[in-house]
């Protein structure tokens, strides 16, 4: 599939699946057969991959050197799982998993660098402790959305473990996909693991007054700068002349563009201002208007239901968006994340905000594995900054929980290995691989001594990511979440490509408004009221305007 054959079976694959879980008849061929054409649906019995069904732990678990960082999170890990203590969650998890042993469990993952952990180190170490093997199911992110529906409809228990975006929830929920945590839970997690969460993470798997999985994934997005670029005296004296006023890591999206240009203007063509990841379906476009918009006074939904999106606050935001564009790096509306990161890391670029992997990759310490050799190492170790993007109010961009497939053969056993691998010494240990790309989420994550010893900013950068978390928001979580982004994709793409941004607004809310209607006014209404409590959902109720803001 090319890029937009994708995206129109996104949508189109969204709908189904969507008037599915509202209970009406669907079109059951179209999963069929555009699932059976790219690979996404099993055309007949297992739906496993033969290379998934390799004995991924057959060998023993080998730990780091134990005088790294790493090292020593992960025997905290180990000890914490063996010796204790007996009323932790991870020791209680493999003691009652051991009965267990010798059962599979089949757990999806993001394709690609997300399911190196499962393969490499938790999958394994699982296996070690308790005897219990796993198979992990590599998926491209429509996919993991769409399979679990497929298979359920289908009842072929194909899953045990769902990695899933908290954007789902309600919908596979309602539809029955997933199952609720709450009684094991009570009968197994030590209680107080709950309250190691940071307070915008803790209640993304909630709904409908139920658990429904383990956030496991902060996906956050940070501001990143050049300090050496932004403290250089020549530069600093020539922003002064200009502006009037002192160069600074920008605070305001207008001042993000002028900040990028003027460094562009200065210092192009072997540094330019910024960059972003703009590409069509990338997805930094809809993060980017999502944060932004908000962050200018924005709401998406009146309250009537009617998307308001096409007014003077949108039109300021891709305005800023576009000064930003201009500013930046040659082909920067061609980028997708990765190619960022190389423009990034090779130093050509002067500030950019993307998701927590950047500050690892920019202190050079993800690249100490092989399994990121696609990245260049870095050229500006030591020389970056770290701050909160500007408006005030970043993107939580996606995320991960781990959820229990409602069909799943042991759920028990999965449930276990879920309390397990979100704990907070096996997570910890987890976030720190440098190969694989879960990050922060738990309060003593970002207090954490080791994590902080992986680089010598480490402690700035993760509290940089704890102070985002308390002011970030949320992406929508509700069922047409996927519809609604790709819209916004859509609406950006156009007005990269010379779109009249009002005009590129209005389509973009007749999209809204064709995808409310779709899934029904009423019951999108309050989906979305439900999603307004949560903790981050707009600027007037972040973490921190709750006075829950976590302090380091």
């Amino acid at each position: 599939m090319n890029d937009r054959e994708r995206r129109d079976f996104e949508a189109g694959l969204a709908r189904e699946v969507d008037s599915w879980l509202r209970g009406e008849p669907t079109r059951r061929d179209f999963i069929k057969r555009f699932g059976q054409a790219t690979g996404m649906l099993a055309l007949s019995g297992a739906v496993l991959p033969p290379f998934a069904r390799s004995a991924l732990a057959q060998s023993k678990m080998q730990l780091e050197d134990p005088n790294t960082p790493l090292g020593k999170a992960q025997a905290a890990a180990l000890k914490a799982s063996t010796e204790g203590p007996t009323d932790g969650s991870a020791y209680r998890a493999v003691e009652a998993a051991k009965q267990y042993s010798g059962v599979n469990l089949n757990m999806t993952y993001e394709a690609g660098l997300q399911a190196l952990d499962p393969r490499n180190f938790s999958g394994p170490l699982w296996q070690d402790l308790t005897g219990i093997k796993s198979t992990v199911v590599e998926l491209p992110p429509p996919d993991m959305y769409s399979k679990p529906i497929s298979e359920h409809i289908a009842g072929s228990s194909a899953y045990d473990v769902l990695d899933l975006q908290p954007q789902w929830t309600p919908a596979l929920a309602d539809g029955g996909v997933i199952a609720p945590l709450d009684d094991y839970i009570a009968k197994y997690m030590n209680m107080a693991d709950l309250e190691d969460y940071h307070p915008l993470y803790k209640a993304l798997p909630t709904y409908k007054g139920k658990i429904w999985g383990f956030f496991d994934d902060g996906d956050m997005f940070a501001l990143y700068y050049r300090k050496d670029i932004f403290e250089d005296p020549k530069l600093n004296e020539a922003y002064q002349a200009k502006f009037n006023k002192k160069l600074e890591v920008p605070k305001t999206w207008e001042d993000y563009a002028q900040v990028a240009q003027f460094i562009t203007d200065q210092m192009a063509p072997n540094v330019y201002g910024a960059g972003h990841f703009r590409k069509a379906a990338s997805p930094g476009n809809q993060f980017d208007f999502m944060q932004q918009f908000r962050a200018n006074g924005g709401r998406f939904f009146d309250e009537n239901m009617k998307a308001d999106l096409a007014n003077e606050i949108g039109v300021r935001t891709l305005e800023n968006m576009k000064a930003a564009n201009a500013a930046s790096i040659p082909g920067n509306n061609e980028l997708d994340a990765v190619s960022l990161w190389a423009a990034w890391l090779q130093g050509k670029i002067a500030m950019m905000y993307s998701w927590p992997p950047t500050g690892r990759m920019s202190a050079g310490y993800s690249q100490s594995d092989k399994a990121i050799s696609f990245i260049p190492q870095s050229s500006i170790a030591g020389k970056v900054g770290y701050a909160i993007v500007p408006g005030g109010h970043p993107e939580h961009a996606f995320g991960f929980n781990k959820a229990l497939a409602a069909d799943s053969e042991n759920p028990e056993a999965a449930y276990l290995f879920m309390q397990w691998a979100c704990s907070p010494p096996v997570s910890l240990a987890r976030c720190m691989l440098p190969y694989a790309l879960r990050d922060p989420y738990r309060i003593s994550h970002f207090k954490s001594e080791l994590y902080g010893e992986l680089f010598p900013s480490a402690p700035e950068y993760l509290a940089n990511l704890n102070n985002s978390a308390n002011v970030g928001l949320l992406d929508p979580i509700m069922p047409g979440a996927q519809d609604y982004q790709l819209s916004l994709d859509r609406m950006a793409t156009s007005v990269w490509a010379g779109a009249d941004p009002m005009e590129a607004l209005k389509t973009a809310e007749a999209e809204w408004n064709a995808t409310t209607e779709n899934l029904g006014v009423d019951s999108q209404k309050a989906f979305y009221e439900e999603f307004l409590k949560l903790p981050g959902a707009t600027p007037d109720n972040t973490v921190e305007k709750l006075g829950m803001a976590v302090q380091l």
